[in-house]
């Protein structure tokens, strides 16, 4: 199969995926603002005023602006299909460089390789939704590419995949650091001295620090500090780092297999699966698919390259696991779901020499569950989109929007929808948008929401049910002298007639209720 064709045929399933759904991701909101207020002369700023680095994405801010600039009209809708084009575009090219990947690695199943990762719900879903997935995929595979298999100034494509990784994500250090120290520890037979790999590595940093190092200038001195407000927030929330804590997250990531109660379990799931509604076995599936990835490295008779990537993937879930339980952000999945896919596919090609009539089976049962996962996912995602974003939380944000006076705040939990179109002041939830949620958060040494409430004193909040009934049974006041209920937005009784998988993430948000706090 031609390396054009797996290009052409991953951007049509996305941009296909797209025009499916027309899914527009509650995040890519609350960075498409600050790309507004920049374009609008208000500065790269969620809120005007106010030089708060809301977004985590250089590019994921830089690029739809450039989009909304080159829109006839200043047009949303064409500034987001143009930066979707952009996305899926880089998605593809991820797709493809793995399967360039695979082939030069001598994988029977390259093709494999492409199919799965072309196939994968989330990594479909967030390269086309407004998140900047699709460009981390494609870095991600092009410093695969780069370490693995490139000969000719290998330090160069590799110190551009690096910077790249940086513009598109912070975290992306995380993937280079770990994969760094795996290739440290399983390159004894891969032909370079560890000598030679520190220059190297050494001479890529050097690259990497040239692309990102104006974005670290300009973000510290714009915003007083090159770490971005929204990273600041989620630490406060999350508590210090505990190093035998790291440790003993990395045994549980090791025998996952045994208590799946790592972010093993979310690898090959749905996005926000942990809220329900999809067949009980699959989370068992996903753990023991991730598992087997992430303990490849103890099987000496794989090659380094594999070893390595698959101690490079339990060192990410181990990271996604002590950070984020068994429920992290699905947003952080794609890259080390790629990881396990190329640790798969190389599995199953080396198992063809064994058994081929297994390996076959196995390979359908792989591709038929990415397959079906994607078009169950992809009908979801209609549904949730024209129900629940735009049929209720978008509308909350416009009847807040003009039921709101000049200088009322708003405190809640879903910042992009609400915070985009009601145009208020938010205190959000841990505080991305708000440095006062923080310095509230620390000053109460708490992050429960009646104490943050109490101290923020919002105009407004928006609450599901959920939240709502949490604060009531800590600190009954608030909802009962201090605020009063003033509408409630319910979508409930139609999502209860849907028929599709995953309506527990539909459920979570069909209901919210909107309070005002009541003149002293």
């Amino acid at each position: 199969m031609p390396t054009r064709t797996v290009f052409i045929s991953a951007l049509l399933i996305a941009l296909g995926y797209a025009l499916f759904t027309d899914r527009v991701w509650e995040d890519y909101l609350i960075t498409y603002k600050s790309s507004k207020n920049l374009v609008q002369g208000h500065g790269l700023v969620f809120h005007p005023g106010e030089k708060v680095h809301t977004f985590t994405s250089p590019l994921g801010v830089l690029l739809p602006a450039a989009c909304l600039v080159i829109a006839p009209g200043g047009a949303d809708d064409v500034a987001l299909w143009v930066f979707r084009l952009l996305s899926a575009s880089a998605f593809a090219g991820a797709v493809a460089l793995m399967f360039r990947l695979g082939t030069a690695a001598g994988y029977g199943s390259a093709s494999l390789l492409a199919l799965a990762c072309m196939t994968d719900a989330k990594s479909v879903d967030f390269s086309i939704n407004g998140m900047e997935t699709g460009f981390l995929l494609f870095f991600l595979a092009y410093m695969l590419w780069s370490l693995l298999k490139s000969e000719q100034k290998s330090w160069l494509h590799l110190g551009i995949a690096w910077g790249g990784l940086m513009w598109t994500r912070p975290d992306g250090v995380i993937y280079i650091a770990v994969l760094v120290l795996s290739t440290f520890l399983f390159s004894k037979h891969s032909g370079r001295s560890p000598v030679a790999w520190f220059r190297l590595f050494l001479q890529a940093g050097a690259v990497c620090t040239v692309i990102y190092l104006p974005w670290f200038i300009t973000a510290w001195v714009y915003y007083g500090t090159p770490v971005p407000h929204t990273i600041t927030a989620k630490a406060n929330a999350v508590g210090s780092l505990d190093f035998w804590g790291v440790v003993l997250t990395w045994l549980r990531v090791q025998t996952s297999i045994l208590m799946p109660t790592t972010a093993s379990e979310a690898l090959f799931m749905p996005s926000a699966n942990f809220l329900g509604g999809w067949p009980s076995w699959l989370p068992r599936v996903s753990a023991s698919l991730s598992w087997i990835a992430a303990v490849a490295w103890v099987w000496r008779g794989f090659g380094w390259q594999m070893r390595a990537l698959s101690f490079c993937l339990g060192l990410l879930l181990t990271y996604l696991t002590y950070f984020a339980g068994q429920a992290p952000a699905s947003w952080y999945l794609p890259g080390p779901t790629l990881i396990a896919l190329f640790i798969l596919s190389g599995m199953l090609g080396q198992l063809r020499y064994v058994s081929p009539r297994l390996t076959m089976t196995l390979t359908a049962m792989l591709l038929g569950l990415g397959t079906w996962m994607l078009i169950e996912v992809a009908a979801l995602s209609k549904v949730e989109q024209k129900l629940v974003d735009e049929g209720n939380r978008k509308v909350i944000g416009e009847w807040l929007r003009d039921n709101a006076t000049p200088g009322d705040t708003m405190f809640m939990e879903c910042l992009g929808y609400l915070g985009y179109y009601s145009g208020l002041k938010t205190y959000d939830f841990p505080g991305m948008s708000s440095p006062e949620v923080v310095a509230a958060s620390r000053k109460r040494k708490t992050i429960v929401w009646d104490a943050l409430i109490q101290e923020l004193r919002p105009t407004w909040l928006v609450l599901r049910p959920i939240e709502a009934d949490r604060i009531i049974r800590s600190t009954p006041q608030i909802l009962t002298r201090d605020y009063e209920e003033i509408r409630v937005f319910d979508v409930s009784d139609q999502v209860q007639k849907l028929n599709v998988y995953g309506q527990g993430l539909l459920a979570f948000d069909s209901t919210f209720i909107i309070f005002r706090r009541v003149a002293p």
